[in-house]
């Protein structure tokens, strides 16, 4: 008898929080926005607040399911929430288009029971640099990154002000401890690059003799290989430049090798590549 009960109080609870079809009717979407902009650049801050509710007068577990189709990159595809009764559940979604995405109108579907939304995207041309900066607007990777703060896209973003660390900028990666580390900017075609700027981390709260990378290589990679072209050391400024005979490379790569402050991370604010 006391298993039994147990089995019936179980149900219970369940049928309470778990819902029926008619529960699911009473879900809601809407989003804060009519259409997303998108620029297909690396870090795009475009995206739309997800408005998940519950009309009904039970409480629910529901799913909203979001999809993008192949051409664009959502932060997440599925919301899984417990929506009281009235509840409105409020979930920020980025929204990226990658590098080479065409021009054009594009949607996001989002399910949930049986409603449905779709909301149109609209991905604009590729901006242009003019400043010379060959790793502005390019595929970036990473060994790793600290996320959601410390994209490697935070390293090719165009800021260079260490003030905005861990707000706006800058790659983090996410090994503590474990060197080396590496950030690479991949070029569409083959670039003479002849200088490599590199800005560390070097805030007033952070400064870049005791925070800031101290020790890297600067590679290029030629055809398959990786070339070391120039070696930094000793490092103790926000900024440094190596030059070094100009070589045609399909990407650079940041090697890092020891921060000022130990056995840490490898902190960039941002990379840039010049022909020289």
């Amino acid at each position: 008898m006391r298993a039994r009960a147990i089995v019936v109080l179980a149900a219970m609870v369940l049928g309470a929080v778990v819902p029926g079809s008619a529960d699911r009717q009473s879900l809601t979407l809407a989003t804060d926005v009519a259409q997303v902009a998108v620029t297909p650049v690396p870090c795009s801050t475009s995206g739309f607040e997800l408005r998940f509710g519950n009309s009904g007068k039970t409480a629910v577990y529901a799913d909203a399911f979001l999809d993008a189709g192949t051409s664009l990159t959502l932060s997440r595809k599925l919301v899984s929430s417990y929506l009281p009764p009235g509840y409105t559940l409020k979930v920020p979604i980025s929204v990226n288009a990658p590098r080479g995405t065409t021009p054009g109108s594009y949607s996001i579907v989002v399910k949930a029971g049986g409603q449905k939304l779709t909301l149109p995207v609209q991905v604009g041309e590729p901006p242009t640099d003019t400043t010379g900066n060959l790793a502005r607007y390019v595929p970036v990777t990473a060994s790793s990154e600290h996320l959601p703060v410390y994209p490697a896209c935070g390293a090719v973003d165009g800021d260079r002000d260490s003030e905005h660390w861990a707000k706006t900028t800058g790659w983090n990666d996410a090994t503590k401890g474990n060197f080396p580390d590496w950030l690479q900017v991949t070029f569409d075609q083959p670039q003479s690059v002849g200088r490599v700027d590199l800005y560390t981390l070097n805030s007033k709260q952070y400064p870049a003799a005791r925070y800031g990378l101290k020790d890297w290589d600067v590679q290029a990679q030629v055809g398959a290989n990786w070339q070391t072209v120039a070696e930094v050391r000793g490092n103790t400024a926000g900024l440094k430049s190596s030059t070094f005979t100009p070589i045609t490379a399909t990407a650079i790569r940041i090697r890092t090798l020891a921060s000022n402050e130990g056995p840490t991370y490898s902190r960039i604010v941002e990379l840039e590549a010049y022909a020289g």
